[in-house]
């Protein structure tokens, strides 16, 4: 490690030189995200309340210590005064675990910036460790960049707003490589570009596609360049975007990979010059169908049509409850089932429940159960609650405590008071990216004869009244064949929410608990406008954790469910935690009112706080045939 001895004064020839290297303007390099060493996600855009960022270059084992110091030292000094201090790594150490180790070593507590593909330290134009830039998150400029000596003289300035200029001193670390400038200089657009457009991109920037505009040629990529490459840099696209260094692997992640970010910003970079009058683009071509599963296993065995929903122009709607009649005259085993909207712009989501022929359990009765399930004195002090909540007219206090009583028996879970059995299918519901469920070949749920569908339906309004016809499509197993396994699932629902007016960064965690051997599927976080990030926790009965699954940067408006790459072995008696936060700040764009105390409820303006899970369990004697 390296020690330099240097002292943090900052004499007039620091000054002098910092001046020298004066020129007009700042320096606007555009917004970023990253993820840091502890796997939160940084947006600089959501500092635009602080008057500055300073952001050093930085790699363990090869930073020099003072300048470190140095930094921390200027942090203490000017954070009260809405500047906030990074560290970034550009690209040389991807193990979070060893920069974690080397900070506490030093005694600091920065967040590193990890930026696995060297794009946002190419962006500030970082070539030392130990180099350092003041930014604005309002107007993403650089005012200064350069070394230690002149760094506490360019945060004056910049926070005594004397002026915008830009200016730059050298700094003396380690020089930092950036391997793939040189070798993306010639770039192809139709062996380099092209394919990652058709890989990444145009299933949804296409003609009849969800996307608001076609990527479906070269000509359309070079005019959309500039936003590509910021949605890229800011990881705003692809949706849905998992922390994919972390965590086991997941089979649907839409994560661009390094490489592919570095070839396309790079390209762009360059001029997006095209190389030849051949364009793969232009080439692709895309079922006629609306169902995604055709090109998997057909068209659906069965369509079943929701009753036409008008749509106002505007209000807040209330949920709908709308029962589909199946016709079943006899029972059938499914495969798999999908959702097929139609005004997208509308359909918020749709929760599907199978109803057997004798109807749904009866919810008190379940609740009662419930709660005679377990011990005397417990039991009949939650009796109490919910008859005094009843008394009161407080109904929504009752959702309260059933989530306490989840908490305080987690041996319990949710699946208790939703009831079920081991031999309902999973049905697909619908959320913006998320309108399929398919089972692995040879498991499925029975549909028996007189079943029906009940849907939960949350429409939104978009300024223009419509009508919407959505349909659902099944897929049985033929005829007389009978799957082997059931899936299965769980929920952890916390009903116990109460987040504060404008807090940054309210934490919540909910736990599952898993009762049998099992083999896990997919994970799902499921929160409103404030979610904010949401990451699963496995922990085993001997108190070993693992992390399953992180996504730093929930988005409302893609909720994915997550399919893990290979099943994963869960031993009865572990349980998943969901560990997240909320984000009620006027820094969080979608907030529909910062100023409001929030609760759970089921409006989208309310919270929710949801983990769901699909499982299959290692004994299958409980299903039936």
């Amino acid at each position: 490690m390296v020690a330099k001895k240097i002292r943090f004064v900052f004499p007039v020839f620091a000054f002098l030189s910092l001046l020298a290297g004066v020129s007009n303007g700042g320096d606007r390099v555009g917004d970023f995200a990253l993820i840091d060493h502890d796997g939160s996600f940084q947006h600089m855009s959501w500092y635009n309340d602080q008057n500055a960022i300073v952001i050093m270059a930085y790699s363990p084992g090869s930073s020099d210590t003072d300048t470190l110091t140095a930094l921390k030292a200027l942090e203490r000094q000017y954070s009260e005064q809405k500047t906030t201090f990074f560290l970034i790594n550009p690209g040389l150490q991807t193990d979070r675990a060893r920069i974690s180790s080397d900070l506490s070593e030093l005694d600091l507590d920065f967040a590193v910036l990890m930026d696995d593909a060297q794009l946002v330290s190419e962006m500030l134009g970082l070539t030392r460790l130990g180099e350092a830039v003041v930014y604005d998150p309002s107007s993403f400029e650089i005012s200064y960049r350069g070394g230690i000596e002149s760094l506490e003289a360019a945060v004056k300035r910049t926070l005594n707003s004397e002026t915008s200029d830009f200016l730059t001193t050298a700094a003396a670390g380690e020089p930092i490589q950036y391997s793939s400038i040189d070798a993306h200089q010639n770039l192809s657009y139709e062996t380099d570009i092209a394919p990652i457009i058709a890989e990444n991109c145009a299933t949804c920037h296409r003609d009849g596609g969800i996307a608001p505009f076609a990527m479906d040629s070269n000509l359309a990529v070079r005019g959309w360049s500039p936003m590509i490459r910021e949605v890229v840099l800011t990881k705003r696209m692809p949706p849905g975007q998992i922390d994919n260094k972390v965590g086991h692997r997941i089979k649907n992640e839409m994560n661009l990979s390094d490489t592919e970010m570095q070839k396309l910003v790079h390209w762009i970079n360059n001029g997006s010059q095209v190389d030849s009058e051949t364009d793969p683009l232009t080439a692709l071509t895309w079922p006629e169908t609306k169902w995604s599963l055709a090109g998997q296993i057909g068209e659906p065995d069965l369509i079943v049509k929701v009753p036409p929903q008008a749509i106002p122009a505007t209000g807040v709607l209330d949920y709908r409850d709308i029962p589909l009649d199946l016709g079943l005259t006899e029972d059938r085993w499914v495969r798999a089932s999908e959702v097929a909207p139609d005004k997208k712009e509308v359909l918020h989501h749709i929760i599907t429940t199978v109803v057997p022929p004798e109807g749904r359990p009866d919810p008190q009765q379940m609740l009662m159960s419930l709660i005679d399930s377990l011990p005397e004195e417990k039991g009949n002090a939650v009796k109490a609650e919910i008859f005094a909540a009843i008394a009161g007219g407080d109904q929504g206090a009752i959702g309260n405590i059933i989530g306490k009583v989840i908490k305080e028996n987690p041996s319990i879970g949710i699946g208790q008071i939703l009831g079920g059995s081991n031999d309902l299918p999973q049905f697909a519901g619908y959320a913006p990216g998320n309108a399929v469920s398919i089972a692995p070949e040879g498991a499925g749920g029975l549909l028996r004869a007189g079943s029906s569908l009940s849907l939960q339906m949350h429409y939104t309004t978009s300024g223009k009244e419509v009508s919407d016809e959505t349909e659902i499509g099944i897929y049985f197993y033929p005829e007389g064949y009978v799957p082997k396994e059931r899936m299965a699932g769980g929920v952890g629902n916390d009903f116990d929410i109460s987040i504060p007016a404008f807090a940054k960064d309210h934490q919540m965690e909910v736990v599952t608990p898993i009762t049998e051997d099992t083999d896990l599927y997919s994970l799902m976080p499921h929160m409103h406008f404030r979610g904010k990030r949401m990451k699963f926790m496995l922990e085993y009965p001997d108190g070993n954790d693992e992390l399953l699954l992180s996504v730093p940067d929930y988005d409302f408006n893609w909720q994915l469910v997550h399919e893990l790459e290979e099943p994963l072995r869960v031993p009865a008696g572990s349980q998943i935690r969901a560990i997240g936060s909320f984000d009620n700040s006027t820094q969080n764009t979608a907030n529909p009112d910062p100023s409001m105390d929030i609760s759970w409820g089921e409006q989208s303006f309310e919270e929710m706080f949801m983990g769901f899970y699909s499982w299959k369990n290692l004994d299958q004697s409980g299903g039936g045939d």
